[in-house]
This record gives C-alpha cells, sequence and structure tokens, in this order.
C-alpha cells in the first residue's frame, strides 16, 4: 500500500456501530489498497476525490458482505436470477461463479453502479458496462480479493444483525436496524442525498416550518422510498437478507411488502374517473399504444369526440407535437418528450438519428409511465435505443433492450 488515504472513522459510516476493532483495521486496509487500485488505472481520474474513497470503501463493504455471510449482496444476485434467469444485468458470469463467494462479475457490476451513482448522476449520463478502465480495475481487484479469501475475518458483529438471538420485535430495534441499512448500507449511495433534497424542497415551500419534519422525512423515507436494486424498498430488502428461519422472519415479511406496496391514496371519484379515460381511450386507439397530435385544437377536438372533460385535460399543452396515451390507474397521460425516439408506423414525429442518440433517455428519465414504456419496449418501438460500447452497435443494443427492466427499475425506482 503506497500511502494511507481511509481511516477507520470514515469505514465505520458504513456500520451499525461507533469503536472500530482489528476486524475494521483489516477492512479498512483492504479499502485503501482499492484506493491505489484506482489510482493505477486511472479509474480515479473520473472521480471526485471523496467519491474515490466511497467506492474504495464500499467495494471493501463488499468483500466483508461476502466473508462474513451476511447475505446482503447474496439476495441481490438471488432476486435478480429469480426475476430474469441470470444472476447480474450487463454480464454473463462463467462456470467459475458461485453466488457464496467473490466474483469478477460482481465486482465489475459493483464498479459500474458506483460508477454510474457518482460519475454519470454528476454528468448526467448513462456509463457503459463495457467501460475498459472498470474492466481492468475489476480485474486487479478480484485478484486482491482471491488472494485474501482464505485469512480474511468474518465481521461477528455484523453477523449479530441477522443471528437467531438478535430479535426485532420491538418496534424502536426494527427502525434501528432499518436506519442503519438504508442510509450506510455499501450499497446505496444515495439515500442521504434524497432525504436532504425532501427537507429542502420543504424548508423551501412550507410556510410554517417545523423541525419534526426532518425526523418524519428521516422516517419515511427509509420505509417507503424505492433503491436503485430492482426499486425495492429497504423493508423489502431486508425481509429478503434475514434468514427464513430467524424468529422474527415473518415481521420483516409483512413490513416488506407493506412498504413495497404502498400507494398513495387516492379517492374513489378520482379512481372511477381514471378508469373512464382509459376505457374511452382504449375504445378509440384501435390497439395503438399511443396517439398522435400536431398541434392543441387537434386535442381538444379529440376530447370531445370521445366525450372527456377539454379544459382542464389541455392546461398544459404548449408543445406543437405531442402524443396521448392512458393507463388504468393515471387515466389519460400527454407525452411531450422523447416522441421522436418512438419506432411507430403512426408517428409523424420519429427521427431515427436522434432516436439512436437519445432514445436511452426513457430507460432513465420519466417520460412516461413505466405502465406505457413496458408496452413501448415489448413492441420494439424504442429498439433504436442503445448505450455506448466499442464491441459494437448490436452489444450497444443488447445492454439496454436484454436489461430493460432492470434498467426501468434502476434509473426511474418504477417499474
Amino acid at each position: 500500500m503506497k500511502n494511507i488515504k481511509i481511516y477507520p472513522k470514515e469505514w465505520l459510516h458504513l456500520h451499525p456501530y461507533k469503536q472500530s476493532d482489528p476486524t475494521d483495521l483489516y477492512y479498512t486496509n483492504i479499502a485503501n489498497r482499492i484506493y491505489d487500485i484506482l489510482e493505477e488505472t486511472h479509474l480515479a481520474n473520473s472521480f471526485e476525490k471523496g467519491e474515490v474513497m466511497q467506492i474504495s470503501i464500499r467495494m471493501a463493504a463488499y468483500f466483508e458482505d461476502v466473508i462474513s455471510g451476511l447475505n446482503i449482496w447474496r439476495s441481490f444476485i438471488t432476486e435478480h436470477k429469480a426475476m430474469y434467469g441470470k444472476y447480474l444485468p450487463f454480464y454473463t458470469p462463467d462456470d467459475h461463479y458461485y453466488d457464496d463467494e467473490v466474483n469478477y462479475e460482481d465486482i465489475r457490476f459493483l464498479l459500474w453502479h458506483y460508477t454510474q451513482q457518482y460519475h454519470g448522476e454528476r454528468k448526467g449520463t448513462f456509463v457503459s458496462p463495457d467501460n475498459a478502465a472498470n474492466g481492468d480495475t475489476a480485474s486487479l481487484i478480484y485478484r486482491m480479493f482471491c488472494d485474501e479469501w482464505t485469512t480474511a475475518p468474518e465481521n461477528e458483529r455484523m453477523q449479530q444483525l441477522f443471528a437467531p438471538e438478535t430479535r426485532y420485535e420491538d418496534a424502536d430495534k426494527y427502525n434501528e436496524l432499518l436506519y442503519w441499512f438504508h442510509y450506510q448500507c455499501y450499497l446505496f449511495t444515495d439515500s442521504h442525498q434524497k432525504l436532504t433534497n425532501a427537507i429542502k424542497e420543504y424548508w423551501e415551500m412550507a410556510s410554517e416550518k417545523k423541525q419534526e419534519f426532518i425526523l418524519f422525512a428521516h422516517d419515511t423515507m427509509a420505509h417507503i422510498s424505492k433503491s436503485a436494486f430492482l426499486a425495492y424498498t429497504s423493508p423489502k430488502w431486508l425481509s429478503l437478507i434475514l434468514p427464513a428461519d430467524h424468529p422474527d422472519h415473518s415481521l420483516f415479511a409483512e413490513e416488506g411488502e407493506k412498504a413495497q406496496t404502498f400507494k398513495e391514496a387516492i379517492s374513489e371519484e378520482s379512481e372511477k374517473n381514471l378508469a373512464e379515460q382509459f376505457e374511452k381511450f382504449t375504445a378509440v386507439a384501435e390497439g395503438k399504444a399511443l396517439l398522435y397530435f400536431q398541434n392543441k385544437q387537434e386535442f381538444l377536438d379529440f376530447l370531445t369526440k370521445i366525450g372527456l372533460d377539454t379544459e382542464k385535460s389541455a392546461d398544459d399543452i404548449v408543445s406543437r407535437k405531442f402524443a396521448i396515451y392512458a393507463t388504468p390507474s393515471e387515466g389519460l397521460q400527454i407525452l411531450t418528450n422523447g416522441i421522436e425516439y418512438i419506432k411507430d408506423e403512426n408517428n409523424p414525429f420519429y427521427d431515427q438519428k436522434k432516436a439512436k442518440e437519445q432514445g436511452l433517455s426513457f430507460f432513465m428519465i420519466r417520460q412516461c409511465s413505466p405502465y406505457l414504456l413496458k408496452i413501448l419496449e415489448e413492441k420494439g418501438m424504442l429498439s433504436d435505443a442503445q448505450a455506448k460500447s466499442l464491441i459494437g452497435e448490436e452489444r450497444s443494443k443488447a445492454i439496454i433492450h436484454e436489461n430493460a427492466d432492470f434498467l426501468m427499475r434502476y434509473f426511474l425506482r418504477e417499474y
């Protein structure tokens, strides 16, 4: 190790205790060695100094997780395989992949994830999973982990979190674990920032500012906000991580289901109106996913024709080109962004060049309901969307379309 960049106090930020022991010192050393690797491969040049530290610590925490059998990472790859028939997006593991050991493909994916969360988020871009620097760095980290595999210590304090004798019938005890997992688990990089943004928005808008809102937001977001990992909430992940034979597993499962299915309340009248809009649209759309309009008057004439309110439905239209669709739970929806990227014989605005260059944005920015996005993907109406890959256009498209549902969940936190 060239020099020390990371100290135990930084390592402890990802842990639910405050005093370090020899095990923590060992993994802090691993984090420093990863930092050196990031500098050696020049991947560190893509990040700010604090981000390099975070990536190093979080990669070391992945190693600690697998060595200690915490089941955090294993829960993700197991769930991903159950949903998509493969352990990971983007990468196809070889015959030497084991779900209870460190794997090159795991490291490669996690480096993509952290690069996307830090560099990609800051630049507003999609990071290619085929990034060569990520591949070189993953190889070196994997080699180090393999060398350390037989001597790396298990973290017994972390193991106690999910041990049968550690009980969570008390709500405060459960919430303590939940808050740690949501705000400090090595997988989640943006939980604190989302909390900060929510508090800032409240502070700017509220006429009567209440300090209690901070605690309320902290608790609420830990319970119901969805992560980049399959758009699952933290209670949902904890229900998968906790061993099935743990005495409190049913409590975790109940909390996970409640959090994952949470929806904002809507009146029966509103629900009925939205369903009616969907039925009327479906009746005239004749199987089309979208109907396109050149101007606002065309749209107003259409609304009159199917017997819908023309005042409220057209208030926000300022674009000269737009489309409409409908979903059972959201009713009639207007699409103004990204219309040129939709490959549809009925779309007069389709632009193949723009679709190739920017079609990926549908999976990164909420331009339409996930209900419609799934239809567009299944019908091949976003088939031009692609990521950058030196391997070629076929791979560039496969990155997106073989992982479309994962990407929707990752970026939009919806499905």
